[in-house]
């Protein structure tokens, strides 16, 4: 029988094949009841993989990862149980560096009231951090991605180097062996010049970005600059060896069912 992971992969393929599929496919496809072709069909949607549509799923856009928009409108418990785990690392007195992602943007809920210093690119975090009088907050200018909602300059890298942090909150859209990759090329400098001046890097993946991805084709970081993983299920072996043996990996589905 096929685990939930070799499902989803087999309903990836038929999406990049087709740009839609119906649930009653997925139960043909997968030789599975119904109610397991649903809980596949809200696994990627819920992670935004797909767009859940009526009676099943859409791709979201030919050979690319979603806009932040796109995935902004995507409601996913996951992303908030990701968030709510990485806001226990994150301590007072410390200067903290939050990148711009969906799952960052709910983990600034979690922060409010910290008395800590967060700088950020990301316009939705800067937001978020808004809502009390801590944490304090240093945004970066520069020219505005109103596409992904994040700002990037020059003038940024060399305010960054002027900085060590205690602590970096990276996401990304695609991990594979060569290391973490994103979409944009500025985000990319800028998230690199973080990485490279922190004590502790804390890298959010989930499961199924876990692949090799032409549309994220700029590299943040290497896996073993990664101190903490937090992720969803459990973590493929094949995929624990990305990183140095001394990483903590954080499975926040897994812990629940402990």
């Amino acid at each position: 029988m096929q685990s939930q992971i070799e499902r989803l992969d087999l309903i990836r393929q038929k999406l990049d094949k087709r740009k839609t599929i119906s649930t009653r496919e997925i139960m043909k496809l997968c030789h599975v009841s119904f109610d397991t072709a649903r809980r596949d069909v809200i696994k990627l949607t819920s992670t935004g993989q797909a767009i859940r549509i009526h009676g099943g799923l859409m791709k979201i856009k030919q050979g690319t990862v979603p806009d932040y928009n796109s995935r902004a409108h995507v409601l996913s418990p996951i992303k908030n149980k990701i968030a709510k785990m990485t806001a226990k690392y994150l301590t007072a007195d410390h200067l903290i560096y939050l990148n711009a992602s969906t799952t960052i943007s709910q983990l600034c809920h979690y922060l409010t009231g910290l008395n800590a210093t967060i700088m950020t690119n990301s316009i939705d975090n800067a937001g978020a951090l808004m809502m009390d009088n801590l944490p304090n907050v240093i945004l970066l200018g520069g020219y505005l991605n109103k596409e992904n909602h994040y700002t990037s300059s020059l003038n940024s890298l060399k305010e960054i180097d002027q900085y060590e942090f205690d602590v970096a909150v990276i996401g990304t859209s695609s991990v594979n062996k060569n290391g973490v990759f994103v979409v944009n090329h500025p985000d990319a400098q800028i998230e690199r010049e973080v990485v490279n001046r922190t004590k502790t890097v804390i890298l959010l993946a989930e499961e199924y970005k876990f692949k090799e991805d032409r549309s994220s084709p700029y590299k943040v970081m290497d896996c073993d600059q990664a101190d903490i993983l937090i992720t969803d299920n459990k973590l493929d072996p094949k995929y624990r060896k990305y990183f140095k043996k001394n990483i903590k990996v954080r499975e926040v589905l897994e812990e629940e069912k402990a």
